[in-house]
């Protein structure tokens, strides 16, 4: 935590701290400019006097400043499904994506090695009005679903899943970092082909037919019809499998290859982006007036 920020912050209530960070958290986008990412920590910081702001800004990037906020303050989806990737990177043989689109939902965290599993991540500012229906649509499509949600609601999702979900619970650490528990084992699920099938783009499909050592056809109607007539003689979830490892391989590795040095508030963003950190947080450094050392030793700190 910034030493500077922190000072700023002891001037602010816990509940106007949280409120700061929803609002900060609601409207980041790593790719604004600087000036404007620092016009929206201003609005929120609106009891500090503009010296002190301007002073902040002097000495660090923008994104640090809303990564120690919400990394400290407030354990939203964002920081929870952070330290969950931090828990899966170094496992071996397996591919992680974020938010893959799912029939109406959209996954938190998937992961695909022989199997293939779901995360969905519920933290203590969530609903959980649409679990159910997020549930049957991950139950149609990963052989193994689980929900994460805080150790205190542990009992209140045990009646809003199927049996077949598993539940991970997590509790937040003195040193302010997230631990998990597996609370109860996820059971095999038997998957709907045509379902998944549905979620694919054409050129996934295109990719998926190679797999099977089929030709490929003009259009998605074509292919879809293809591979369920494949899929009504024979198995084909390895090679579906085989697809979501290929189509996610080059991001997650590029995840895992430069884990530490993006800022846990960013890495979704570089998830999607692959964009080299190093430049991008340069990019952002040479907004800011610094003596060519102190530049130079923000860019190896950044983290």
């Amino acid at each position: 935590m910034l030493l500077l920020l922190q000072s700023i912050l002891n001037n602010y209530s816990d509940d106007e701290i949280l409120q700061m960070c929803k609002t900060i958290n609601k409207d980041y986008n790593i790719y604004d400019p600087e000036d404007v990412r620092w016009a929206k920590i201003g609005y929120v910081l609106n009891k500090t006097n503009s010296s002190d702001i301007e002073l902040l800004r002097k000495t660090c990037l923008s994104n640090k400043v809303v990564n120690d906020m919400i990394f400290n303050y407030y354990f939203c989806e964002r920081v929870i499904k952070y330290y969950f990737i931090k828990h899966l990177k170094d496992q071996m043989n397996h591919i992680v994506a974020f938010e893959m689109n799912i029939g109406d939902s959209r996954i938190d965290i998937c992961r695909i090695n022989g199997s293939s599993y779901a995360y969905e991540i519920k933290t203590e500012y969530d609903t959980f009005d649409r679990l159910g229906s997020q549930m049957q649509d991950y139950l149609r499509t990963f052989q193994k679903v689980y929900v994460i949600v805080p150790i205190g609601r542990v009992n209140d999702v045990k009646n809003l899943i199927p049996e077949s979900c598993g539940i991970i619970s997590y509790r937040i650490t003195k040193n302010r970092e997230v631990v998990f528990s597996y609370q109860k084992c996820a059971q095999k699920n038997c998957c709907d082909i045509k379902f998944c099938l549905d979620s694919l783009s054409s050129g996934d499909m295109s990719y998926f037919l190679k797999l099977l050592n089929e030709k490929d056809f003009k259009t998605r109607a074509d292919k879809r019809t293809r591979l369920l007539q494949i899929a009504a003689t024979r198995s084909i979830w390895t090679p579906y499998r085989k697809l979501l490892r290929h189509k996610y391989a080059d991001q997650w590795r590029f995840i895992t290859e430069h884990f530490d040095q993006i800022l846990p508030v960013d890495i979704q963003s570089f998830f999607s982006s692959k964009m080299d950190p190093n430049l991008l947080y340069a990019k952002w450094l040479s907004q800011i007036t610094l003596t060519e050392p102190f530049f130079y030793a923000l860019v190896s700190n950044i983290v």
